[in-house]
């Protein structure tokens, strides 16, 4: 495909909301600035007691071509909390008389101030004259927030160094239009989090996976920021690399959108394998999509999974990481606690700094804040919370009550939900009913209509309420030149979802006015034990169930797999037996075919067998069947699946194993040639065809595991398919055909032990 023309959109006078940092952010800036523009490695001081150094290092600089300054080099930031204030030397009283020390002592050979206010030329050429008066400064260089504004606006990786500047500035003068267009979509939801957000550890991992591997997979507990740090990355994506940022919904949305003629592809799945719950049903299709994937990133894609920790946990078990080993390889687990005290605090203050709280209640929580951010259970969605007042109002500012908010995040949003106006708790009903994605402007069905009168609220009132909380609770966010309202937080969705469980007449109206794909996919019919499930549905509303899953379209293939999926993981013997009671033929219509581990009946039979609700007619029908797979595809998943293995008894495995020793094994070299026959050619990697095919020979290695001449049938077989993929293979893999190959996070920032508090500015 022809590269299309892009133009760049470039301003020269484009500045930064740099009085929105805070001292210890802007410093931090000026130390990352003074790292990867000057190449220099600075001590930086973070303490009342610096000695009028903000900054230090010693060596050579060259801050222009034929210029080289030497010896002991002092950087001081003067930080004001205006935006539009003037620098002048008169206010630079302090810092002379501490430059008279440093001189003395040899520590200022070259003085250097940053200061985010507007610093003129006729000011610092004043700055110039007094500071080189001093005996011992041979150098003065005085650098303003206009010139940090164009360093910034210069350096795509300094942006990346520092994301939360995206956040802060106009990025339609320094990013080309498409991806300035992908940046509105991403910001519409996360610019203001983008603003308060904070470099950490995870950040850095992550960047460098992305940079090297081509994929991440970033784990967290909810409330941890892993999608804060997801847009960080895919804004960064768009700036640094020009790549077009898709998230995307599933695998098949996945292989729907990779495009081979264009590498420059963004890929962030959230919730890649289930939003509140796992979902098997979505790890299987990406067992089905990973050659796709390492097809993707080998021609120059980007690939970012979030997922929950547990349900990661969940997932590992029926995810082929064989088939795809980034996913093992390139993970970043966001262990909160982990987090640095100094990376805790700075979240904490971006987010009361830049909240909409008002000065008196900053002024107020101020004393508070050290010990929240010290909190085992401090989360970045508990800062950002606490610094908005709708999850506020109630909120008692003493020791206790702060600690309850901390460690108890769900029950306090809970309460904050439950006390909204009838308008506003319309409003989340209807996002919540449209499983988060609320089009905008709205249009209602029939049984949305109904709710809001349940509800007591009305069309227009909703409108109002999800504008005073967009926000808080929800967002407006562009999506493919579409508006949504979603769920400002996944934990919001959570906390609604406690609300229905507990309210009839919310039940009543989320049950009967949900979309059934969504309903499928949040609720269970009885306690299955399904940690973050929505609703867990009492026996009295089973008929109404049965009635709603009548909705689904079987001869659609993903309407099909929705109802499996629900039958076979999300319902209770009873609800299963009176399903099959209206549905007698249904076991008999149920196909089995290749592969077992894959296809969404085989865990209907394996539910039904737990149930005691297959007929015997029927099990026997899935022994015969799982037997003839067992040579002609091969296929090895009753060895694979202990669930399924537990439907066939002690004889029926037995003859199993006899049916591959005689009739799959003596022929592997013609089933390698019948494969070989139909590979499809170069759009599929011969390592990624075969991938199925040495799974199921490996299974039945270790099955075989005591038979040495199976094993040595194997082995032959395994050999001669590494031969055949050799030869398919034309050439040796090309490495990934990114623009970088390597992430470096810059030269290490080293820093002494803190003395004044981070929180010192945060009620100005």
């Amino acid at each position: 495909m022809k590269e299309q023309n892009r133009s760049i959109v470039q301003a020269p006078e484009i500045t930064y909301a740099l009085h929105t940092l805070g001292w210890k952010a802007f410093q931090d800036l000026c130390a990352t600035i003074t790292a990867e523009v000057w190449g220099q490695t600075v001590q930086h001081f973070l303490t009342a007691r610096d000695g009028g150094r903000d900054g230090a290092f010693t060596g050579d600089w060259r801050p222009k071509t034929g210029e080289v300054f030497r010896g002991s080099f002092t950087v001081q930031c003067k930080f004001t909390l205006r935006g539009d204030r003037k620098i002048r030397l008169a206010e630079l009283a302090d810092e002379y008389d501490k430059a008279k020390r440093l001189a003395a002592r040899k520590l200022a050979t070259n003085y250097i101030l940053i200061t985010n206010a507007s610093l003129t030329g006729e000011a610092e050429a004043e700055m110039k004259l007094a500071f080189e008066s001093i005996p011992g400064i041979k150098v003065f260089a005085g650098y303003g927030g206009e010139w940090v504004s164009r360093v910034i606006r210069e350096s795509p990786r300094l942006r990346m160094l520092v994301p939360r500047v995206y956040g802060l500035g106009d990025l339609s003068q320094i990013l080309d239009e498409r991806a300035y267009a992908q940046a509105c979509e991403i910001l519409s939801a996360f610019g203001e989090d983008l603003a308060k957000f904070v470099i950490t550890e995870p950040f850095h991992r992550s960047a460098k996976a992305l940079v090297e591997q081509g994929f991440v997979l970033l784990l967290g507990e909810p409330g941890s920021g892993k999608s804060t740090i997801a847009a960080a990355l895919a804004v960064g994506a768009a700036d640094i690399w020009g790549c077009f940022t898709i998230k995307v919904r599933d695998a098949d949305d996945f292989v729907k959108h990779w495009n081979p003629h264009e590498p420059k592809q963004f890929f962030w799945v959230d919730d890649a394998f289930g939003p509140t719950q796992y979902d098997r049903m979505a790890v299987a299709a990406w067992n089905r999509s990973f050659q796709h994937m390492h097809a993707a990133v080998r021609k120059g894609a980007r690939v970012l999974f979030t997922s929950r920790d547990y349900i990661y946990r969940s997932a590992r078990h029926d995810l082929k990481e064989t088939a795809f080993p980034l996913i093992r390889e390139s993970q970043v687990v966001i262990q909160v606690e982990q987090l640095t005290k100094e990376e805790k605090e700075q979240i904490l203050y971006n987010h009361i700094r830049l909240g909409t709280q008002s000065t008196e209640f900053r002024r107020n929580l101020k004393p508070f804040l050290p010990s929240v951010a010290a909190n085992p259970r401090f989360l970045p969605e508990t800062a950002r919370r606490l610094g908005n007042p709708a999850f506020t109002r109630k909120l008692v500012l003493e020791k206790t009550e702060l600690r309850n908010f901390v460690e108890h995040p769900l029950e306090f949003l809970v309460e904050v939900v439950r006390t909204l106006d009838s308008a506003s708790r319309a409003a989340l009903a209807l996002v919540f009913m449209r499983a988060g994605n609320l089009a905008s402007p709205i249009m209602l069905s029939g049984n949305e209509e109904r709710a809001l009168e349940l509800l007591e609220g009305s069309l227009s009132s909703v409108r109002e309420a999800l504008n005073s909380l967009n926000g808080s609770l929800v967002s407006q966010v562009l999506h493919s030149g579409k508006y949504w309202w979603r769920f400002k937080h996944p934990t919001v969705r959570d906390a609604f979802g406690a609300l229905v469980a507990e309210d009839r007449e919310l039940l009543d109206i989320y049950l009967t006015g949900t979309p059934i794909d969504d309903l499928a996919s949040e609720i269970s019919c009885g306690n299955m034990d399904i940690r973050g499930v929505k609703v867990v549905v009492p026996e009295e509303y089973y008929d109404l169930i049965l009635r709603r899953l009548e909705e689904l379209d079987t001869r659609i293939d993903q309407e099909r797999r929705t109802l499996h999926r629900f039958l076979a993981h999300r319902c209770d013997g009873s609800f299963l037996q009176r399903y099959l009671a209206t549905h007698p033929d249904f076991i008999r219509k149920l196909p089995i075919w290749s592969y077992l581990t894959v296809i969404s009946e085989t865990p209907i039979f394996i539910r039904l067998h737990e149930c005691g609700l297959l007929p015997e007619q029927q099990r026997t029908r899935l022994v015969t069947r799982v037997q003839e797979l067992a040579v002609e595809t091969p296929d090895a998943g009753v060895f694979e699946d202990q669930g399924l293995r537990y439907i066939l008894n002690t004889e029926e495995l037995e003859e199993t194993l006899r049916k591959v020793r005689s009739d799959l094994l003596p022929g592997l070299n013609d089933v390698i040639r019948n494969w070989e026959f139909n590979y499809r050619g170069p759009e599929e990697r011969p390592e990624d065809y075969f991938s199925s095919l040495i799974d199921t020979l490996r299974t039945y290695r270790s099955v075989f595991m005591a038979e040495p001449e199976a094993i040595q049938q194997i082995d032959k077989a395994l050999d001669r398919i590494k031969d055949v993929i050799a030869d398919l293979e034309e050439e040796e893999e090309p490495p990934r055909e990114g623009d970088d190959n390597s992430y470096d996070r810059g030269p290490t920032i080293s820093s002494v032990a803190s003395g004044r508090s981070v929180f010192d500015d945060v009620d100005g």
